[in-house]
């Protein structure tokens, strides 16, 4: 007998539930939750829809003025009116809103292999390594037109060659800048070069450097091992100045992968040593390390990571990952907002990303296509399935009466599938589309009505047939029915 009736109503959506990369049918977390979501914006929290597609600058692919080159770490922010800077593996870009407008290249080495750049007193320095032989710094002038490109080991007072390692560098509140040089932090305090100013054990890696609190913060990789591998590591206080750190370090079970410092809170990435949601999102707390999110993916490198809109973003498994809220009175959330072209294509890769101008840029490549995109227009690779709802009931099944699906006014080309995946997974249904109408202005439709019969269930929505300009932004879900005898 049908007559206890149940409904399940979402009018606010919500990003990943906890542990979505163990089960992509889970049944634990809040109901407006996604187990599964790719390229989609829920800043606004009133509704569920696309996120951004990627649109390439004016010359931002390889048959302009980027040619066969990764970007891999754009400046965090402009140096001038609408422009700032890039780097590949062995070139410094300007670049627009709009536009990359002009390169320089780095030489002095047969192989050139650049890290990161910064802007210090109106110039940009560049961090180079020669693989296998050193580092070096150069120094790009105020119009990115001509480098110095052994300024480092030549130029400044205390000049010296760097060590064969990553860099990558800050610019602290005391004017001076910081960057990690293998075991060592080095400095470059107005014209003189401390490429040693600290340093760690002989088997230990600097990995990144932010700066809070007045101290330059610094993590450091103890071994210097990558891979599925347990790391002993540690985040380090040292005021620029003394030559050892300051009080006891922050201990940290795995690999460090980058630091971020936003509104006087210092953020850390790491990684664990096994292999699924092997990865850590979280803050530093004094003397400890504070998780935010456990995830599934890849681990940022300080290029990698920044903040935008109110959130804190990363790059993951080669797509742009947020974390945050638009608004302090907003739940905080967790989502992949935005896939470079052909980043999830075979041997893909993304590079970087940051917002200069407010907007965010992204670079990538694949095969022999280069680029480097703003976020633009609507994604249709734009896909979120719900959390599954569990339904079961001693002596009674679930048996689905109604689906409805309210959204904004729609456009021409406005498109959404709807599927109903259920049984755990072992049965799919695929229900009406949403989809623009000119003789159909109505904003609540029904996508079912038929009466199936489960034991548990999720929706699952995908853009792939929808538009790049005029986006479903779906308002509330509503499924209700009734429970029935089971034989």
């Amino acid at each position: 007998m049908a007559d206890e009736k149940w409904t399940i109503s979402i009018d606010r959506w919500g990003g990943y539930c906890p542990s979505y990369f163990d089960n992509d049918f889970a049944f634990y977390g809040n109901k407006n939750q996604s187990t599964t979501n790719t390229d989609i914006d829920i800043r606004d929290i009133n509704v569920l829809t696309q996120g951004a597609s990627a649109l390439a600058l004016t010359g931002g692919t390889q048959a302009g003025e980027l040619g066969s080159h990764l970007i891999k770490s754009i400046m965090k922010h402009a140096v001038s009116d609408d422009a700032t800077y890039a780097v590949s593996e062995n070139k410094v870009f300007k670049i627009t809103n709009t536009a990359i407008t002009g390169a320089s290249s780095i030489t002095g080495s047969a192989n050139v292999v650049i890290d990161d750049l910064i802007w210090y007193q109106g110039s940009t320095y560049v961090f180079w390594n020669s693989p296998g032989i050193a580092g070096e710094i150069a120094k790009v002038d105020v119009t990115g037109a001509s480098a110095i490109s052994n300024w480092g080991s030549t130029d400044p007072i205390g000049a010296a060659s760097l060590a064969d390692a990553p860099h990558y560098a800050i610019v602290g509140g005391d004017d001076v800048c910081y960057f990690t040089d293998g075991r060592w932090v080095g400095k470059i305090d107005g014209s003189t070069l401390g490429a040693s100013a600290l340093d760690f054990w002989q088997n230990s890696e600097t990995k990144s450097v932010s700066w809070n609190g007045n101290r330059v913060i610094i993590a450091v990789n103890r071994p210097n091992v990558s891979g599925s591998n347990y790391n002993l590591s540690g985040i380090y206080k040292w005021n620029g100045i003394s030559s050892s750190w300051e009080g006891d370090p922050i201990e940290v079970g795995g690999e460090i992968g980058a630091l971020f410092t936003d509104n006087g809170i210092t953020y850390v990435w790491w990684k664990d040593s096994v292999t699924t949601g092997a990865y850590n999102f979280g803050f530093i707390n004094g003397l400890r390390l504070e998780r935010i999110r456990r995830y599934s993916g890849s681990l940022p490198n300080q290029a990698q990571v920044g903040g935008w809109d109110g959130y804190i973003g990363w790059l993951s498994n080669n797509q742009l990952v947020l974390w945050g809220a638009k608004d302090r009175d907003n739940p905080v959330e967790f989502f992949r907002y935005m896939s470079p072209t052909g980043a999830s294509a075979t041997g893909a890769s993304a590079g970087t990303w940051a917002a200069p101008f407010g907007t965010p840029l992204v670079t990538s490549y694949e095969g022999s296509n280069y680029y480097i995109q703003k976020a633009s227009g609507y994604s249709t690779l734009a896909v979120y399935n719900t959390m599954a709802f569990n339904m079961r009931k001693p002596g009674f099944r679930a048996q689905i009466d109604l689906i409805q699906v309210g959204f904004e006014t729609l456009a021409s080309g406005a498109k959404l599938d709807t599927t109903i995946t259920y049984n755990q997974t072992t049965s799919t249904l695929e229900l009406a589309q949403v989809a623009y109408d000119a003789d159909d202005n109505t904003t609540l439709r029904k996508i079912y009505s038929g009466g199936l019969q489960c034991d548990d269930f999720r929706i699952d929505f995908s853009w792939a047939n929808g538009s790049n300009t005029n986006p479903v932004k779906i308002r509330t879900l509503l499924i209700s029915g009734s429970w029935v005898k089971s034989n």
